[in-house]
């Protein structure tokens, strides 16, 4: 059975490393939280004595380990990188966009959706916020085109293009359409466009792309345009021509689109395979 020694007694006397392994330093105070607590190896103490390692002498498991973690700016980075490199592994990404597809529901989108909508209606300081947080995203294009990314409409094709982002291969088509032509193509990165939408309520509309200077285009399939929120994508069309700036609505049919479409869809998958490999 080990000998037990007291903390100051055993902080004040000549032990050295040999013949300790039959001690154990006991009623030790912790000097941050002051609980009561064993050190389980006389040697760590030894060895945080012999390095100078004054800070650590009286620390408690919990304090010592916050101390060593929580509190030390060098392992908070350095954990901060590897968090980076295991998140963005393909394996990794794959199986949380699998989960989020399991768990979002429709039910879930709609009873979010409609928590949402009776926030934005209800609650002034929510809505005050939420226009603070849109602004602040405006002048930080990084985010911006993130949150243009997730914002966008479910179905498509999604992926980025020597920098542009695409939300369907019908915008894939026309941002190769505008490559081949020698056109300047962007995201679009203004402020939303206000419009009312079919009930009576004051929505934000953010276009597809700007061409050349300051045109706006807005891209829509069929589909999409005839069957799907019909009305409100006509009341975003007519916002959109009533500006006084030069706007570009392309539907799925169009020469422009239909020209790049198999192409758009075949680097599309194209570049998904690499990403995954």
């Amino acid at each position: 059975m080990k000998k037990e020694i007291v903390f100051e007694d055993f902080k004040n006397s000549g032990y050295d490393k040999k013949g300790i392994t039959n001690y154990k330093l006991i009623d030790g105070s912790c000097g941050e939280c002051g609980s009561k607590f064993e050190y389980s190896s006389v040697k760590k103490f030894l060895r945080n004595r012999e390095f100078k390692h004054i800070e650590e002498w009286q620390r408690c498991s919990k304090c010592w380990l916050r101390f060593k973690t929580s509190e030390n700016p060098e392992w908070i980075e350095k954990n901060r990188q590897a968090q980076l490199i295991a998140q963005n592994k393909p394996e990794q990404k794959r199986k949380n966009a699998e989960g989020v597809s399991k768990s979002w529901t429709k039910e879930r989108k709609k009873k979010a959706s409609t928590h949402l909508k009776k926030r934005w209606n209800n609650d002034d300081c929510f809505k005050k916020k939420a226009l603070e947080n849109l602004s602040w995203t405006q002048k930080n294009n990084d985010r911006f085109q993130q949150i243009m990314v997730k914002s966008i409409g479910s179905g498509g094709l999604k992926g980025k293009y020597n920098g542009i982002y695409y939300d369907s291969a019908l915008e894939l088509s026309f941002i190769l359409w505008c490559e081949n032509s020698n056109i300047r193509i962007k995201r679009y990165d203004e402020p939303p466009i206000k419009y009312i939408d079919e009930n009576g309520i004051e929505r934000l509309y953010f276009p597809d792309y700007i061409i050349k200077k300051d045109t706006i285009v807005e891209i829509k399939g069929e589909g999409l345009y005839y069957r799907k929120n019909y009305e409100r994508n006509i009341r975003k069309i007519k916002k959109l021509k009533s500006l006084k700036r030069e706007t570009l609505i392309l539907f799925g049919s169009d020469k422009i689109i239909k020209k790049n479409y198999n192409r758009a869809r075949r680097l599309h998958h194209a570049n998904k395979e690499k990403e995954n490999n």
